[in-house]
């Protein structure tokens, strides 16, 4: 087969004639399918380097499969990126038949109300739903899922975009088992769906995890009654032992007692998918800026997962200007400076001063860090 090097050069723009031929040489050279490496980055964008990782799972010696199916995306709504983006999840895509196997499952897809748009945004994020049967698994899926949820047609395909297991694998036989634990232990199925819909990927766990898992969330404490019963549950589902016992000793080195985690996490569960780095920077912020004493913000947990940028350095700027204009005497809390929405926080602390350079001070805070 001929191959012309001058193809592949032009798209190495930030390296020397000498590198682009050595690089060309090596993706021609490397097995016998120069053809798909080149169509991949002339036609699709892509790096060498990501080329040659698509290649190992697709190769063609012709342009007219892969061509039929570009168009076939294009003309559906997807952008050149989503495109690209499609092709490095699910690089078979580009053999697929449009006609037979793509156009199908789109129409399916239209017909359940769900939009161009929103389709090419969930497709290009978890395309592995398109390599399936369409009537041996997504649409058995899809019916199982929106029947047991009562969900509207388009949130089906927003939880398979959260966790591909809702339409790609059995999701029936994975869920079913983990949903009869939670009906046992009395929690309620309102909360069950809705958890469900949201974040689907937690039902999936093996059952033994899951059931496991449970157990450990009753003996935390936690009223099964009650969504953060869930909430708790989906953090120790997501949680590793290892990741979670590497936040618990970053909290025990800014003077938490295992007791105070305890207390934090029942009082907030989510706060333990925070990244170490998150958990850090707020401790730092609170305890080394501001002043505040550790055991303050373990009794106030969702403190930690505010913006270090967005929230804490502007508000606590405005709360230093306003203390040093003697506008403000007494203490506040730290709930109030900093859970307080938007508009409450500048009723509060800007407008009754009616001073142009604190609310010019507070936005330039907020500038800075966006």
């Amino acid at each position: 087969m001929n191959f012309s090097i001058s193809r592949v050069l032009p798209r190495f723009k930030h390296v020397s004639f000498l590198q682009n031929y050595c690089l060309a040489i090596r993706y021609v050279s490397a097995n016998g399918h120069s053809f798909t490496t080149s169509y991949l980055i002339n036609s699709c964008a892509f790096s060498p380097k990501a080329a040659l990782a698509v290649r190992k799972s697709v190769n063609f010696q012709t342009s007219e499969k892969p061509d039929s199916v570009i168009s076939f995306f294009k003309d559906h709504g997807f952008s050149q990126a989503q495109i690209r983006t499609l092709i490095q999840r699910l690089p078979e895509l580009l053999v697929y038949s449009p006609e037979k196997i793509l156009w199908p499952k789109f129409q399916f897809f239209y017909g359940r109300g769900v939009s161009r748009s929103k389709l090419a945004s969930i497709l290009s994020s978890n395309p592995f739903v398109l390599k399936c049967s369409l009537h041996n698994r997504i649409i058995p899926s899809f019916n199982y899922f929106k029947d047991l949820t009562h969900c509207d047609d388009d949130k089906v395909l927003v939880a398979y975009k959260h966790f591909q297991g809702v339409l790609a694998n059995d999701f029936q036989s994975l869920i079913a088992p983990n949903v009869a634990v939670l009906r046992e232990c009395g929690v309620p199925e309102s909360n069950i769906l809705s958890k469900l819909v949201a974040h689907p990927r937690v039902f999936g766990t093996s059952h033994e995890k899951f059931k496991r898992t449970v157990e450990e969330v009753k003996k935390l404490g936690f009223n099964p009654l009650r969504k953060s019963f869930l909430t708790a549950l989906q953090a120790l589902v997501q949680l590793s032992k290892s990741t979670w016992e590497e936040k618990v000793n970053v909290l025990k080195e800014w003077g938490w007692s295992n007791e105070e985690i305890a207390l934090a996490f029942r009082k907030s569960p989510d706060f333990m998918k925070l990244s170490e780095h998150k958990i850090k920077a707020a401790m730092n912020f609170y305890v080394n800026t501001m002043g505040c004493k550790s055991s303050c913000i373990a009794k106030c947990p969702v403190l930690l997962s505010l913006s270090l940028h967005k929230r804490l350095i502007p508000r606590w700027s405005l709360l230093q200007a306003l203390l040093l204009k003697g506008l403000i005497k007494k203490e506040i809390s730290l709930q109030v400076l900093f859970m307080s929405g938007e508009k409450k926080f500048l009723y509060k602390f800007v407008t009754p001063y009616e001073d142009p350079y604190l609310l010019k001070l507070y936005e330039e805070k907020l500038g800075v860090s966006r």
